[in-house]
């Protein structure tokens, strides 16, 4: 598992959100961090980014390790920019964690930000910490019927039962109070895929079915959650990295936010987990 850092509040909260991962997977994490030298220029001869860099790094293990003491933790150092640099890492990455940047904070779209583009570009699951949230709550998945909201399930469910949290199935879009045949097609197929997960994974969650927009109703339940999981991609045709209730919850969640575009299944020799991203291809540490 990675993690990136920046020294901000946001990555802070990162490393310690995939600290807490690392160690209820039983993987090691990855502290990286991504600078620029500065120019060779009079007012900088003094200056060593490396010795602030590597400050930070260790400011970074320490939140980890207060997190889970016995977690294996390595750093790296790395020369770049940070989108591009961090998105070569994911490919051997379970999972990437990363701040929001301040997403969750602006009122406009900020055009800057590296956030967007890695969690729209990374080829394993993204999570996204935010600056404040709260530590305490539920485990809300939003399901909407589409394989990539099946991983988000599973993904959910496994959590869940690994750190014993809350978990709350969230299925939205459903027309209120009207209730066809086709409402209650899905509601059968809904509790399906619950059932299935609870008996597997010898946890209950709790189901909510609930009108309106899915993106608005998913950030109305962050405001109380303490994570938000949800499929990387929905249902709609167009060729988008994200789908339109993950770009909404990227900006908007008040809550952590893991995108999902894999599973952290168990190793055959039970030494931890490897990324199963659902199409055969497997991603080695």
């Amino acid at each position: 598992m990675i993690v990136g850092v920046d020294g901000s509040t946001s990555s802070m909260s990162a490393v310690r959100a995939a600290a807490g991962l690392a160690s209820m997977y039983g993987l090691p994490l990855q502290v990286v961090h991504t600078f620029n030298w500065l120019p060779n220029t009079p007012e900088h001869d003094d200056t060593d980014p490396g010795t602030a860099a590597n400050a930070l790094l260790q400011h970074a293990v320490t939140a980890a390790q207060n997190v889970s003491p016995r977690l294996a933790i390595s750093v790296r150092l790395l020369e770049g920019a940070p989108s591009p640099t961090l998105l070569r890492q994911a490919h051997t990455a379970a999972l990437l964690a990363i701040g929001d940047g301040g997403l969750s904070s602006h009122v406009c779209l900020p055009t800057h930000t590296s956030a967007v583009h890695i969690a729209a570009c990374a080829s394993c699951s993204v999570l996204v910490a935010r600056a404040k949230h709260l530590s305490e709550g539920s485990i809300v998945v939003g399901v909407n019927g589409s394989p990539a909201s099946e991983r988000a399930l599973d993904f959910a469910f496994d959590t869940a039962a690994r750190s014993g949290a809350d978990l709350v199935v969230v299925r939205v879009g459903t027309p209120a109070p009207e209730v066809d045949d086709k409402t209650d097609d899905q509601l059968r197929h809904l509790a399906d895929l619950v059932d299935v997960r609870e008996a597997k994974y010898r946890i209950a969650a709790r189901t909510r079915v609930l009108p309106g927009d899915p993106a608005a109703a998913l950030v109305a339940e962050s405001k109380q959650a303490g994570v938000v999981i949800i499929g990387a991609r929905g249902q709609q045709p167009y060729g988008g990295l994200l789908g339109s209730a993950a770009q909404t919850l990227l900006h908007h969640s008040s809550a952590p936010l893991i995108l999902v575009r894999g599973l952290m299944m168990p190793r055959p020799d039970g030494s931890g987990a490897r990324p199963d991203i659902g199409g055969g291809q497997l991603m080695h540490r």
